[in-house]
């Protein structure tokens, strides 16, 4: 959970923090914590949890430029669906049920001291508006910082992470979906997973005649897991070097000392004990394998689902903005390489950022553009993949590294093993 605390004089950004949402002790993601909300007491602590780390984080801004929290004016606030049901206390049970409908899309102006937050009594919390259960104000305050509703330039509009958001359009319209990409871009799932912490490996290079690997992780020090960014380098690089094949499997005939048979079927050694903080073998498996490809395949079909229900292909777009603070981390052509971003024209990526973040920033700088968030909401509709048979035609297509269909990835082709 991140925030910064904003000069509105100037609009300049005079302190910002990050913690980890005290929630994740009633869940990892967003199903477990609606399962847990169902429980007695489970909506009041889970409320009581993500209020306490708000304020850990309103507590930190204001102590770097030390002021007190009831000297702040206004808070402005974007998450997913379920968070914001969740701050509020409003009871999420509906929004993991068909037809998959949230309390309410537009959320009430609250006094954010009534919810527990540390702020003066005065103080009202701004919610972005939801679109449907899983596309929620974060990516309407993506949606909202890039301008898209504004833009004639066709644009898919990506927020890579367990639930994969997507929106296509331009300024005449725009569709949204949501696909369960599971955890592995965040570390779950994933024997050495991790979230991007020091000590992760987030990127990786293999030498293609040694096979040794070239490992680097974040602030350089012994490797002790692998982060999402890392996990798509590994494999983009392993299938590049030919260790594994398309359909993630190691190649038994590659006599090696680094491919072995592990407890979870062949694997990879990245780095030996000695090499690494934890004294253990830091390796990446068959079944870590598997589960990247789930997960870059349903982020790949909500792609080509979405564009084919309004008659569209990847060759119109003009843009792809790829939102979150993951995607600015990913390197472009490993993507690509795996499968989880479509093969085009390089020039029509952009990265974006912490987009939510900067549409509740602009939002709160511009009077004009205040207004306009909750406009956004109410020019997009919602594709459920749930529902959809072509969803999942697309996900069986997109489980192989790149694609079944070699064709959409012409300069991977080129790239890999004949």
């Amino acid at each position: 959970m991140c925030g910064v605390l904003i000069d509105l004089n100037s609009g300049e950004v005079i302190a910002e923090a990050s913690a980890y949402n005290d929630q994740i002790s009633c869940g990892e993601d967003v199903i477990s914590r609606i399962i847990y909300s169902q429980r007695p007491g489970g909506l009041k602590a889970l409320q009581e949890k993500v209020v306490r780390t708000i304020n850990a984080v309103i507590e930190t801004v204001c102590k770097k430029v030390m002021i007190s929290p009831s000297d702040i004016s206004y808070i402005m606030a974007a998450g997913n669906t379920i968070m914001s049901h969740l701050l509020l206390g409003l009871n999420p049970k509906y929004l993991r049920e068909s037809p998959y409908v949230p309390a309410c899309s537009h959320f009430p102006l609250t006094r954010a001291a009534s919810l527990g937050i540390h702020a003066h009594p005065s103080v009202r919390l701004f919610l972005y508006p939801a679109v449907a259960s899983y596309v929620g104000g974060d990516i309407i305050s993506g949606v909202h910082a890039c301008q898209m509703y504004k833009n004639a330039e066709l644009t898919l509009f990506i927020d890579i992470g367990t639930n994969g958001e997507i929106v296509v359009g331009n300024e005449e319209w725009m569709v949204c979906a949501a696909c369960s990409a599971g955890p592995a871009f965040e570390g779950g799932g994933i024997r050495h997973g991790m979230r991007a912490n020091a000590g992760a490996i987030e990127n990786f290079h293999i030498h293609p005649e040694t096979l040794e690997p070239m490992i680097i992780t974040i602030d350089r020090i012994k490797p002790c897991g692998i982060c999402g960014s890392g996990l798509i380098a590994i494999v983009a690089e392993l299938l590049e070097a030919g260790v594994i094949d398309q359909q993630g499997k190691f190649n038994r005939a590659l006599d090696h000392p680094r491919i072995r048979q592990g407890i979870d079927g062949y694997e990879y050694v990245l780095a030996w004990a000695k090499d690494t903080l934890m004294g253990e073998d830091i390796a990446i498996t068959e079944v870590d394998l598997d589960n990247l490809t789930r997960a870059k395949g349903a982020m790949y079909a909500g792609y080509v689902t979405l564009l084919e229900s309004v008659g569209m292909t990847f060759a119109d777009l003009d843009r792809v903005i790829m939102a979150g603070n993951f995607g600015a981390y990913i390197d472009l052509e490993q993507a690509i390489c795996i499968g989880l971003l479509p093969d085009i024209d390089r020039d029509k990526f952009y990265y974006l950022g912490n987009a939510s973040m900067l549409g509740c920033q602009i939002s709160l700088t511009d009077h004009v553009r205040f207004r306009e968030r909750m406009m956004v909401s109410s020019l997009i509709t919602n594709l459920e993949l749930s529902e959809s048979a072509q969803f999942m035609n697309h996900y069986m297509a997109s489980l192989f590294l790149p694609h079944t269909d070699m064709a959409l990835f012409p300069t991977v082709r080129e790239k890999l093993p004949r």
